[in-house]
C-alpha cells in the first residue's frame, strides 16, 4: 500500500475535515483559558536509564512524551527522540517541557537506528537529532521528509525514507512504517507536503509505536500485516473533540491497542507537555478506566524506567502516589 500524494500534498487512508469555525475557535480558547492543572503541580520524576539493565537484554525506555528508545535482538532504537525543553520552532516561546520530565541528551547509550513518525516539532528535534547524527548508524524518516534533515546538516547517505508499509531490514531486525491518520508540517505553509506515520519493530519481540494518530481502521490492517505485537506504545494526550480525527482520546488509544492484538499497551504522549485543554493527567485516568473495562493489561513506567520485553508490566502509578504526597 502506498501513500496517495496529489498536487503536492498526502492524504489520510480516510478523508477527514478538520474545519474549525470562529465560533468554535472562540469556544476553544475559552478552554484554553478557564482549563485547571494544566502542568502538575510538582516536577515529574524520573529515574536515570539502569544502562547495564538496557543493554542486558530486550527491553523499553519511555522518555517522555513519544520519545520510545528500545533495544531488540542486540539493535538499539530511539523513536521520535524529542529530548529539548520546548516542543515549537523558537527556544523562547511555545509549549515548554513540564519541570523533572526532561531526559539529558547525554544519557542516550550508542544508537543504530534512529526512527521518525512525522515531522511536528514535538516528535522531530532539530538539536536532538544534530546531537545524534555523528552517534548513530541510520536515521529512518517517512517519504519527503530526508530534505529538511540534509537542510540542517546532517549526511544524506544516513538517511532512508520509507512510504507506509515499506520495511527494511537492520542487522536482522525488520523496521515496518505503517498508516496513520494525521498530518505533517513545520510551517503555515507547507502542510501535508510530507509523509507521516507510525513504527512496527520486528525481531524476536515485536514493539508498535504510533506516534500521532486518529481512529480509524489502519490498526486493524497493521495487526493483519504484521500479527500481535508485545506492547503498543500508544498516543495518549493532546486530544480535543475539536481535532478528534487526527489525535485519539483515551478510551480510542486503549482500543486502537486492542486492535493492534497488543498484548499489553503503554500510553505516552503525555506527562511532558501541555498541547490541550485537559488537564495534564487526565489522558492516563481515562486510558486506565478505559483499559480496565476492556481486559486490557498496560504499563505505567516513570521516564527513564527501564522495561523487560518479558515482563513489560510495570503499574506502579506514580503521579497518584506524588499527588498524595504532596496532598
Amino acid at each position: 500500500m502506498n501513500a496517495l500524494k496529489l498536487d503536492g500534498k498526502y492524504h489520510n487512508l480516510s478523508s477527514i475535515k478538520m474545519k474549525i469555525s470562529m465560533g468554535r475557535l472562540k469556544n476553544m480558547t475559552k478552554d484554553y483559558m478557564k482549563k485547571e492543572d494544566a502542568v502538575p503541580s510538582y516536577e515529574i520524576p524520573r529515574l536515570k536509564i539502569d544502562m547495564e539493565q538496557f543493554l542486558s537484554g530486550d527491553s523499553l525506555v519511555w522518555l517522555g512524551h513519544s520519545t520510545i528508545l528500545g533495544r531488540i535482538d542486540g539493535v538499539t532504537f530511539i523513536v521520535d527522540p524529542m529530548l529539548g525543553n520546548r516542543a515549537s520552532p523558537f527556544n523562547f516561546m511555545g509549549p515548554k517541557r513540564f519541570e523533572g520530565s526532561l531526559t539529558p541528551i547525554e544519557e542516550l547509550p550508542p544508537i543504530d537506528v534512529v526512527l521518525i513518525t512525522h515531522n511536528h516539532y514535538d516528535h522531530m528535534d532539530k538539536k536532538t537529532l544534530l546531537y545524534l547524527k555523528d552517534r548513530v548508524s541510520a536515521i529512518f524518516v517517512p517519504l519527503d521528509n530526508k530534505q529538511i534533515l540534509t537542510k540542517w546538516g546532517i549526511e544524506e547517505s544516513l538517511v532512508k525514507e520509507f512510504d507506509w508499509f515499506e520495511d527494511f531490514i537492520f542487522d536482522g531486525v525488520q523496521f515496518s512504517f505503517c498508516p496513520t491518520q494525521h498530518f505533517s508540517g513545520r510551517s503555515l505553509s507547507d502542510r501535508d507536503e510530507y509523509l507521516w506515520g507510525s513504527w512496527a519493530i520486528l525481531g524476536s519481540k515485536k514493539v508498535y509505536v504510533s506516534g500521532d494518530s486518529g481512529y480509524e481502521n489502519h490498526f486493524k490492517l497493521i495487526s493483519d500485516k504484521y500479527g500481535e505485537f508485545d506492547i503498543a506504545c500508544m498516543e495518549c494526550g493532546a486530544y480535543n473533540d475539536n481535532w478528534s480525527e487526527i489525535h485519539m482520546m483515551p478510551e480510542e488509544s486503549v482500543q486502537a491497542s486492542v486492535d493492534l492484538k497488543s498484548k499489553v499497551m503503554l500510553p505516552m504522549h503525555w506527562a511532558s507537555f501541555d498541547l490541550s485543554t485537559h488537564a495534564w493527567d487526565e489522558p492516563i485516568t481515562r486510558a486506565l478506566e478505559k483499559a480496565k473495562e476492556l481486559n486490557v493489561k498496560t504499563t505505567t513506567p516513570m521516564i527513564g524506567q527501564v522495561l523487560s520485553l518479558y515482563n513489560a508490566i510495570e503499574d506502579r502509578k506514580w503521579w497518584i502516589e506524588l499527588e498524595k504526597e504532596i496532598a
